[in-house]
């Protein structure tokens, strides 16, 4: 995560766990320390308005202190996949994965275009592949083809590895071939003369 991004992240968590921290300090009674504004005052003089302005910054600080850690996770998650042998360690970059995925399924004749997102969770290297096949396919077939060729060659290129390979396929689009198009009889308009 870059520095630019963790300053960021903090001062957000600063500014909400204040903001926090004086509600509660409002709903606990403990204004009078302080010197408000009298807008202050006649707001404060509403039935239950200290319970709902302290639960109100319990809520915000837990919150605040959720979305912080949140950040900080997916700003620190690598988008790699390592692995130790005897010569030392490999690392394997999950776009790279990706593009070797995009590449293998270039060879199946009814995938007209295939992206794929490699993810590395806790049940193994899952891939959401999503495909546009023509028309003319098979879906059953050619989606059970398409994820056992992904699984057979990802598993292979990830020997080393022993995270087990997921692919999960949604077929997004099925587009005509250019010969169907074609096959379509052309209305001639007849011309006014």
């Amino acid at each position: 995560m870059r520095l630019f991004s963790k300053i960021i992240v903090f001062f957000y968590t600063l500014i909400f766990a204040i903001i926090g921290v004086c509600l509660i300090f409002i709903a606990l009674h403990m204004e009078g320390r302080y010197d408000l504004s009298m807008v202050i005052d006649s707001v404060l003089g509403f039935s239950n308005l200290y319970l709902v302005v302290g639960l109100s910054g319990v809520l915000l600080i837990l919150v605040t202190l959720s979305l912080a850690n949140f950040s900080f996770k997916k700003f620190q998650a690598e988008k790699t996949i390592g692995y130790s042998t005897n010569g030392g360690q490999i690392i394997i970059s999950l776009g790279a994965i990706e593009d070797f995925i995009r590449r293998l399924t270039q060879q199946l004749p009814d995938v007209k275009e295939l992206r794929s997102d490699v993810f590395v969770t806790r049940r193994g290297i899952e891939i959401e592949s999503r495909v546009i096949l023509w028309s003319t396919s098979n879906i059953p077939n050619i989606t059970e083809r398409i994820q056992a060729v992904i699984q057979g060659q990802v598993q292979e290129l990830l020997a080393g590895i022993d995270k087990p390979v997921l692919v999960n396929v949604h077929v997004t689009k099925i587009a005509p071939r250019e010969q169907e198009k074609s096959k379509k009889p052309k209305q001639e308009i007849p011309f006014l003369r």
